[in-house]
């Protein structure tokens, strides 16, 4: 596939008629033997992938050739503790580029994309092996019918009446969140003084809502999000308590009421 936009915006760029999973693929070239043939900036995409997966071990499936997945690798020189910032750049990333393309698109803290309150594209950070480095997931419903969604929270650029191909919006991806992984190194991986913390604030839907969120050990949380604090994490207002509860990890869901 020619992709000149995505080409141009990264260091390496294969394309692959089909993987289980890019991710995996983009780890076992970053770290084998030819390591030093793939830099930071490096990207592996296809958009037929057959065994993705998300975040807290969710299966991301999709029809052949309807999505774009893609995952790029960032090498950024800062402290590893800044790598947690990198699926909150990705988000607001892919946020931008699908606004630029006429969705109204919206983050949801951490890493998923919504359009219309459903999900159109989810992140997957996984930092290298060797801490050298991570490899950021990206996969985007882009031609999925509405019959063949696998469920009624999820959607796609075409259902929500978004005519955008594949260059269009990986290119876009890539021009964004390589500038902002590089604003933060530049920083010294200070999500504040490299303008990142405002960024993401700014594309995420979920601050200013009514929250329910699962931790990791069970305890269901409500709340109103009120911020995303220096470190990435997401503040929850709880009734009467005078400091929010800062989340790190858990589940998630907007709540209407």
């Amino acid at each position: 596939m020619e992709l000149p936009r995505s080409r141009a915006a990264s260091n390496r760029l294969e394309w692959l008629a089909s993987a289980a999973s890019t991710n995996d693929e983009l780890t076992s070239r970053a770290v084998g033997p030819a390591a030093a043939e793939w830099p930071g900036g490096s990207v592996i995409a296809t958009d037929t992938q057959t065994a993705g997966r998300g975040r807290l071990g969710r299966v991301w499936t999709a029809p052949a050739g309807t999505s774009l997945a893609a995952s790029v690798l960032v090498r950024p020189d800062m402290p590893v503790a800044a790598f947690g910032w990198l699926p909150l750049i990705a988000g607001a990333a892919m946020t931008r580029a699908l606004r630029a393309l006429g969705a109204d698109a919206e983050l949801k803290w951490p890493n998923d994309v919504l359009i219309g309150g459903r999900k159109v594209c989810g992140i997957l950070s996984e930092l290298l092996p060797d801490l050298t480095g991570a490899v950021v997931g990206a996969g985007v419903n882009i031609s999925i019918s509405a019959d063949d969604l696998p469920v009624d929270t999820a959607t796609s650029l075409i259902v929500e009446g978004v005519d955008a191909d594949i260059d269009s919006v990986l290119g876009g991806f890539l021009e964004d969140f390589l500038a902002g992984v590089a604003s933060l190194a530049a920083a010294g991986g200070d999500a504040d003084a490299g303008g990142i913390r405002s960024d993401v604030a700014a594309t995420c839907g979920t601050i200013g809502r009514a929250v329910r969120v699962i931790m990791p050990d069970g305890e269901e949380v409500l709340g109103e999000a009120t911020g995303i604090d220096s470190s990435g994490r997401l503040e929850v207002a709880r009734g009467d308590a005078r400091i929010p509860l800062a989340v790190s990890a858990g589940d998630v869901t907007h709540l209407r009421y």
